[in-house]
């Protein structure tokens, strides 16, 4: 029996006074149309965070809903981790999700989630090693806080210290350097063996506060990892499918990654779905000996009603209107935000890429604290607008299918909760 029917869903945003007063009844969400999220209660919001940053194409696309509604008619379950019977939909998609992604990124396994594929990557570059009889190539290089999921290895790959503190003790091999800085991370190899490391793992764009690869790290990294014959491995869970107005960040950079982690856009969220792409040559020495099977996989990778979903998506993107209305909305933007800096002085700094924008927030006494970032956060969803913030940014990521009188919305919107909790004083 309950002891409180408001703890029976227990997720991370449950309190003592929820519990108590069960105030979670009145703001969970029960209809999504386009952009906008309605709440028990009747409120409608613009949902600036996509959900958890996944929903790009919103909430009522048709393709989407379709896709899935027929393949659940014709075939609701398979599997693809062991025997010889794949769902026929899982060989079509995986010809199509690898014809658009560059060579020689051929090959792709399928997951359920962001943390799962970041793990499985890692666990693919080490499992290469064995086959080579490199059993010493174990540790993996990352950057203080970089996001690469939560839980086992992927919580170690994740360079959040409070999370660290949190899940201790963490999988052991993973070492972090500070974010972009390139002699740290040459340090850090000559100091671990370059012949004891197996991988790096970077985010093109740190979804964390959004902070970008500075101009050129990307390919010094890759020439790093060529240098010392180091796997690379790309994690753009959160960059790719179209997020910046690009399939992937490093794919439009001209950097290719042995490896590249892909999830939240690939289904738009509407199924669970995430993507290992690998190199030919990664693909080439992981099955070179049969007597080696890369043991990693879940009951519902490839699962057919994902699959269908990941096709609906590469649909609805196929002919890079979409893409380029993320590129010229996020710019428009970034230029709104900057010039709304002038007179609110609380906005520090706007940067991002399409539809990745981050807005750091400063007073001349410092940067906020999480109280005060919580009471912004409160304002803007009393402005009708939710949204994500990280320590003191707040991270933008709209649906890609936000129109332009919304993104104008969206700044009135964001603006007018700033000058509310400017006008309060820290």
């Amino acid at each position: 029996m309950l002891r409180n029917e408001h703890d029976a869903l227990w997720h991370n945003s449950l309190t003592p006074r929820t519990v108590r007063d069960g105030g979670f009844d009145a703001t969970a969400v029960v209809h999504g149309k386009g952009c906008r999220l309605q709440d028990a209660v009747g409120n409608w919001y613009l949902d600036a965070r996509a959900a958890m940053w996944n929903t790009t194409l919103g909430y009522s696309c048709d393709r989407i809903v379709d896709a899935v509604t027929e393949q659940l008619r014709r075939l609701p379950v398979a599997q693809i981790i062991r025997y010889d019977e794949p769902a026929e939909v899982s060989l079509r998609y995986a010809r199509r999700l690898v014809a658009e992604l560059p060579d020689p990124l051929n090959h792709v396994r399928f997951g359920s989630t962001g943390s799962q594929m970041t793990s499985a990557a890692v666990l693919m570059s080490r499992f290469v090693r064995k086959v080579r009889g490199e059993t010493q190539r174990v540790k993996v290089l990352a950057f203080t806080n970089g996001y690469h999921g939560t839980g086992g290895l992927a919580g170690a790959l994740t360079g959040e210290r409070q999370m660290h503190a949190l899940q201790a003790p963490l999988a052991p091999e993973v070492h972090h350097v500070r974010p972009w800085d390139l002699e740290a991370l040459e340090r850090a190899v000559e100091r671990r063996g370059p012949e004891n490391i197996t991988a790096v793992i970077v985010e093109p764009i740190m979804g964390t506060d959004v902070v970008p690869a500075p101009e050129g790290a990307l390919a010094r990294i890759r020439e790093l990892c060529d240098r010392h014959g180091i796997h690379l491995i790309a994690d753009e869970v959160t960059t790719g499918f179209g997020r910046t107005g690009a399939m992937s960040v490093m794919a439009a950079q001209g950097v290719l990654p042995d490896m590249l982690v892909l999830g939240k856009g690939i289904t738009s969220g509407y199924f669970p779905l995430a993507a290992l792409a690998c190199s030919d040559a990664v693909f080439d020495e992981a099955v070179s000996r049969p007597e080696y099977t890369f043991p990693h996989g879940c009951t519902a990778d490839g699962h057919p009603a994902a699959m269908a979903a990941g096709l609906a998506v590469l649909e609805e993107l196929a002919d890079g209107v979409l893409l380029e209305r993320v590129r010229t909305t996020g710019a428009e933007i970034r230029r709104r935000l900057r010039a709304a800096a002038a007179e609110i002085p609380l906005i520090h700094d706007v940067r991002g890429e399409g539809l990745m924008i981050g807005v750091e927030l400063r007073r001349e006494s410092g940067r906020p604290g999480e109280r005060e970032m919580a009471r912004i956060r409160d304002a803007c969803k009393a402005a009708g607008l939710l949204l994500t913030s990280t320590n003191n940014t707040l991270v933008l990521m709209p649906p890609l299918v936000l129109a332009e009188e919304e993104a104008i919305e969206l700044v009135e919107r964001l603006t007018s909760a700033l000058r509310t909790v400017a006008g309060h004083g820290s």
